[in-house]
Formats: structure tokens, sequence, C-alpha cells
């Protein structure tokens, strides 16, 4: 029973070494969720407020490995011969990461904007409402984005079907 739960693990943290050496957006989230967890610890968070933070870090960077493996799997089957469906599927995985990462930009400036306002000198009140209005504006500028590409791809029979 042990032994295959170290295997787990070996493969798991094989899995890690892996998307750390080639993906550079996935360094690029470790390094932003290494910045977000220096601040859950040194911000005044309650309980909650740093669950929801870690939960948000944990959700992308797993989006990321999902979108690793989806990429792997495609590129191993499609190999030499291009189909507009395997660019499809890696097309839709990198969605899901570009959302789940908007989405925990969003949970993040309501978690951790207005302690961060406070901390830098900006009043309670003010820091609050400044932490929504950021908040605000990241959901406009994500519909906003995609309502735009639903705009250019409005006319080309292979979107939406």
């Amino acid at each position: 029973m042990w032994a295959g739960l170290q295997r787990a693990f070996t493969f798991a943290f094989d899995g890690l070494r892996h998307a750390l050496r080639t993906q550079r957006t996935f360094r690029i989230h470790v390094a932003i969720a290494g910045l977000i967890t220096v601040l859950v610890i040194w911000l005044p968070l309650s309980t909650t407020e740093a669950a929801v933070a870690i939960l948000a870090i944990a959700v992308v960077l797993a989006a990321e490995l999902f979108n690793t493996a989806v990429e792997a799997v495609v590129d191993l089957l499609v190999e030499r011969n291009h189909h507009e469906i395997a660019q499809v599927a890696k097309d839709v995985a990198a969605a899901g990461v570009l959302i789940t990462s908007v989405a925990a930009a969003v949970a993040g400036t309501l978690v951790l904007g207005a302690p961060l306002a406070v901390a830098v000198g900006i009043s309670v009140e003010v820091a609050a409402t400044l932490a929504r209005v950021v908040a605000l504006m990241l959901i406009v500028l994500g519909a906003g984005g995609l309502l735009r590409l639903i705009r250019q791809h409005a006319g080309d029979p292979q979107t939406f079907h």
C-alpha cells in the first residue's frame, strides 16, 4: 500500500518538475503564487480569507497543469498530422486557464485589496471601496475582452457551432 502511494507522489512530483522546467506560464503563475502567499502571511486576514486566496492559487496552478497535460496528449496524438479539432482542444484548455486566472485575480482583489490598501496607509472605508472598484474593473475588462472575441468570430462558421 505505502509503495503504491509513494509511487503516486513520485509521479506527481515528476509532473510538477516537468511543468516548472518546460512551461513558462506555469513558472509565471508560481511566481505570482509566491507573491500572493507572502501577502496572505503578512496581511491581517481571517482564516476564511486566507483559505480563499490559497484555494484561488491552487485552482490556477491546477488549471495550468491540466492545460499542459491536454497539450501533451494532443501533441502525441496528432504528432505530424495537424488537425483542426486538436487545436480546438488546446485552445479550450488554455481558455480554462484564462478564466480561472481572471476569477482568481478578482477573488484576490476582493480578499487582499482592502487589507493591502490599509497596510500602505489608505483609510479602511476608501480601501474597501477601492478593492470593490478594482474587482469590478477586472470583471468588466474580462467581459469586454470576451465580447470582443465573440464579435471578431461572429462570421466564422467554425466558431460557436
